[in-house]
């Protein structure tokens, strides 16, 4: 390879999933796309997933050293002739390629590869992971007998302390692999062809953006598809990329008898047409529906792969956060409650307590997308059974804002086809703008809330903190001007 480029794990991994990101990697890392807090939650979630899953295979010594690759490479060849029975981040290098194994277990036949991962099942991706790390191993001599893949159990319920035998799920994939190393030999010389080119090659966009994963150049190959695009049509999945390799990138230019999903093809249609689309029937009957007082309800929750509490599963929704905005009668001045969570402790109690509370009465539970707040409600129910009648009296009073939107009693060109809060808020209040906030997603809101745990500066809590009560308050005043505008559409002024 041309000056002496090295391939690591991830580096081979994108070049199997398209070699272009390979080049890109390597040769332009800077063209990436900007490293979210989101991304870098998840990225801490699978550190910690990794660390939890040492207590499951005790008395191992660590063979990567941070910074100095040949130093891992010699301590971990050093802990192999030691005799000790387990490694964790074992390095090795052969035939130009560089990995770390998660776990290293000596059986007494040979070794046993365990990767790592946080997931809750076995993916196909996965074995090419392994693949190529039982691949290396080999070929630096050590005689690899078992490989297995580590993944979270989902029906897994903590009680008490964590049982990592319960915790995790380990599957099985030692045939698979073996069978895949002459795919990885010719998989890792494709890869070196193409650094030692020196050049990135033209490769066009299409499903393997995102599949298996995305891509971290998704902004940079994707910079010349236009906004909107066929890429953006509702529901269309797959057939996007078909368009587009035949030269459609326009919703435009998408042609009329083209076969689309019915749902899909609405879109095209009213995005031709440039034209709003009102049933103020339709809009009528679900206001007519609605009793007040009207309580206007979000969540924020935040799902962590280990639990952290009791009757949680992996990636269990822990609500820690409400925004409630109630309006009385109709006109009548706006009441806002809500309820943020200190970090460190189980929330869902008190959480809950507050909420039957600041909801207890008659009159609608408006939402925005009913099944999200009914899970999480559900959810609790099963946690506080005694609770359950409560619960069920405030699910039975929910409405969900949403429908006149899914069903297209409302459409407008501004949405973009989409039905989503954040898309249908611009319509009826251009004033309110997510894009200006501190906070401005769900998951955003996650990552925020979870990193409190080890945020020592009190300043920068607080701070955080009111970003959080400022977004989930947006999303309840986003429902009432949302409502606000159905009204007078449904019954315009004279």
């Amino acid at each position: 390879m041309s000056g002496g480029v090295t391939l690591s794990k991830s580096t081979f991994l994108h070049g199997v999933q398209c070699q272009k990101s390979l080049a890109l990697h390597t040769f332009h890392p800077d063209l990436r796309d900007p490293i979210t807090v989101t991304t870098q939650f998840r990225m801490q979630n699978g550190i910690e997933v990794g660390v939890q899953a040492r207590l499951r295979y005790p008395g191992g010594s660590v063979g990567r050293v941070p910074d100095s690759y040949d130093i891992s490479l010699k301590r971990t060849k050093d802990l192999i002739q030691s005799g000790v029975p387990v490694i964790y981040e074992a390095a090795f290098e052969a035939e130009g390629v560089r990995i770390v194994a998660d776990i290293l277990e000596r059986t007494m036949t040979g070794w046993r590869l365990i990767e790592v991962k946080s997931t809750t099942e076995a993916k196909p991706e996965h074995r090419w992971d392994v693949a190529v790390q039982v691949y290396v191993q080999r070929k630096a001599g050590l005689d690899i007998k078992e490989a297995a893949l580590l993944h979270l159990n989902k029906e897994y319920v903590r009680q008490g302390e964590l049982d990592y035998q319960a915790l995790f799920c380990e599957v099985r994939l030692i045939n698979e692999v073996n069978d895949m190393q002459r795919e990885v030999e010719d998989a890792i010389a494709l890869c070196k062809e193409t650094l030692a080119a020196g050049a990135v090659p033209e490769v066009p966009i299409g499903p393997h953006c995102r599949d298996p994963i995305d891509c971290d150049f998704i902004g940079h190959c994707w910079e010349e598809v236009p906004d909107p695009s066929v890429f953006d049509v509702y529901y269309i999945g797959k057939k996007a990329h078909e368009l587009y390799a035949r030269g459609i990138a326009r919703i435009e230019d998408i042609p009329h008898d083209h076969p689309l999903d019915k749902r899909s093809a609405f879109h095209v249609e009213a995005h031709k047409a440039g034209e709003t689309i009102v049933k103020p029937d339709e809009i009528r009957d679900f206001i007519s529906a609605l009793r007040y007082p009207l309580y206007f309800l979000d969540f924020e929750t935040f799902a962590l792969p280990v639990p952290p509490f009791d009757d949680l599963s992996p990636y269990g929704k822990v609500p820690f956060q409400y925004s409630l905005h109630v309006q009385s009668e109709p006109g009548r001045p706006l009441r806002h409650y809500g309820f943020l969570a200190d970090v460190g402790v189980d929330p869902r109690r008190e959480f809950l307590e507050r909420l039957l509370e600041d909801t207890r009465g008659e009159g609608s539970i408006i939402v925005y997308y009913k099944p999200f707040e009914r899970g999480v409600l559900n959810s609790l129910a099963e946690t506080y059974p005694e609770q359950v009648p409560e619960i069920e009296q405030r699910i039975e009073r929910m409405v969900d804002l949403l429908d006149p939107f899914k069903q297209r009693a409302y459409w407008h060109p501004g949405m973009g086809g989409s039905n989503s809060l954040k898309k249908v808020l611009p319509v009826f209040a251009s004033e309110l703008k997510y894009g200006e906030m501190q906070v401005s997603d769900g998951d955003q809101a996650m990552a925020v809330f979870v990193s409190l745990a080890g945020e020592n500066d009190l300043a920068k809590t607080e701070e955080l903190r009111q970003a959080l009560w400022e977004y989930c308050k947006l999303d309840t005043l986003a429902m009432v001007r949302i409502l606000d505008g159905l009204r007078g559409i449904a019954s315009p002024d004279p």
